[in-house]
């Protein structure tokens, strides 16, 4: 079974190895206690640490708990370039069957001061130049308002012959935005929260917003004030599932550092949750995963035994996976690199767990730079599977450095590399094969090292190529990356 699929869930919590259920219980009762006000909550993890897939367990919860509840991928309109159309066409979109019609209208009602409105109602909130928004209410858009703007216009005559008529059109443009924001607006929010919510025990919206972190600089900041400036109506709770460390990172380079202590997301947020992070979570998450590599029909395991399951390979995974650091949607890159190998090369002896740790250290160390603290990684990793050590150098070092010593019938525990053997690769020996191998005095043969230097002839070699031969695209994808060009 797939982990952290992003498959729409058909029951809530099915495939969670996260442990998120019991999370999304405890947020549900937090959720369920806001009443007649309005709220902005985020759910912060890290990149690809599964905050899509409990958006979407957590939305199925909640519609079972007879929750309202719209989802906004806002990644999907991030083109549109405008937050305030976003929200309004997902909550006239989530209108029960037959009310269709009402939600038209509603929008209707807003198209009336102008088409550009709700545009302008964001841009008044947010301070921006007269300009913008005069250009954006002049013309047909400010003829729209009738005679109620015909009355505006002439009070402003009142000042004196000394303001233009496109002055007196600016005056009237902003005080019509206004009254959209104040008046026209919250009725508008009220009837879709009173449309979306019939029949239902409260009155309360609950709007997820997901891959903000993915969007244009421009736009995710512009989504976020809108939602805080222009949505703040009582029973509407917005959730945000972010990396807020991405996030305030882009706000830095938009507006500079904050002053000490402060965070540019408190402006917008009323209250901040965090999914479940631990390096536990992580490993149960990775061997859950790598299980799934049983259904990849690969035919034959490079040898007996425990050590060359798919089970094994599974919990090497786990071990791997907090060492590498590497998130999770990183993680399923690695299954699928492992996967394509069985699919390409079904017929061929293969070690699941050797070609698990090859696929985590390329994606760990990608970049190839080579420091110290790299190395020690890598050595940490490398450790957790020691037959990977068994390289074609090492295989002939087997038999070449250590002959005489074994001809001196020197015991094995005096015997480096008959320690080597005994620490890396007696799973490549059965029970029988061992003790066939065993001379009187608990020493190894010569024929045993020289069956080990030709079996590591092609053990890391045939891995590696297997491993490479699906030249996949784009094998670890390595998260958000700031706009810098844009910003």
């Amino acid at each position: 079974m797939a982990l952290v699929t992003n498959e729409e869930p058909k029951v809530a919590w099915e495939g969670d190895t996260l442990g998120y259920k019991e999370v999304g219980e405890t947020f549900t009762t937090l959720v369920k206690s806001v009443k007649d006000d309005t709220k902005v909550i985020s759910i912060e993890a890290g990149y690809g640490r599964g905050k899509t897939f409990f958006r979407k367990h957590w939305a199925e919860h909640l519609r079972q708990q007879d929750e309202v509840v719209i989802e906004i991928d806002a990644h999907l309109s991030d083109h549109s370039g405008d937050p305030v159309l976003t929200f309004i066409g997902a909550l006239v979109d989530a209108l029960p069957e037959g009310e269709t019609s009402t939600g038209k209208k509603l929008v209707e009602k807003g198209r009336k001061y102008g088409g550009l409105a709700l545009r302008t109602v964001l841009r008044v909130g947010l301070r921006q130049g007269a300009e913008e928004i005069f250009d954006a209410m002049t013309g047909k858009a400010v003829d729209a308002l009738g005679e109620s703007n015909k009355a505006l216009k002439d009070a402003t005559k009142e000042f004196g012959d000394g303001l233009s008529e496109a002055a007196g059109d600016l005056v009237v443009s902003q005080i019509a935005a206004e009254r959209m924001r104040t008046e026209a607006f919250p009725a508008q929010m009220s009837a879709l929260r009173d449309a979306l919510t019939e029949d239902k025990p409260n009155n309360r919206v609950i709007v997820m917003v997901d891959e903000l972190d993915r969007c244009h600089p421009d736009y995710a900041i512009a989504f976020l004030e809108a939602m805080k400036l222009v949505f703040a109506h009582d029973g509407f709770v917005f959730c945000l599932f972010v990396d807020n460390e991405y996030l305030e990172g882009l706000a830095a380079h938009r507006f500079g550092e904050m002053k000490a202590g402060e965070r540019y997301l408190d402006k917008f947020i009323d209250i901040r949750l965090k999914l479940p992070d631990t390096d536990a979570v992580i490993a149960g998450a990775a061997e859950e995963l790598f299980k799934g590599l049983s259904e990849a029909g690969h035919l034959t395991p490079f040898g007996e035994g425990d050590e060359f399951t798919i089970e094994r390979a599974a919990r090497l995974a786990g071990e791997l996976a907090p060492l590498s650091e590497l998130s999770m949607r990183q993680i399923e890159r690695v299954k699928l690199r492992v996967e394509l190998a069985l699919r390409c090369y079904p017929e061929q002896p293969l070690d699941y767990a050797l070609l698990v740790l090859l696929a985590f250290l390329e994606a760990t160390f990608f970049d190839d730079e080579d420091d110290k603290g790299k190395s020690q990684k890598r050595n940490a990793m490398s450790e957790l599977l020691p037959r990977s050590e068994l390289t074609p150098s090492r295989g002939l070092d087997l038999c070449e450095k250590h002959k005489n010593q074994l001809r001196e019938s020197r015991y094995r525990n005096e015997t480096p590399n008959a320690k080597f053997i005994d620490r890396c690769c007696l799973p490549f020996f059965g029970a029988e094969d061992i003790a066939a191998y065993m001379k009187q005095g608990d020493r190894y043969s010569e024929a045993h090292f020289g069956e080990l230097e030709s079996l590591s002839a092609n053990y890391l070699p045939d891995h590696k190529r297997v491993l490479h031969v699906p030249h996949l695209v784009d094998p670890v994808d390595s998260g958000p990356k700031l706009w810098v060009g844009s910003i």
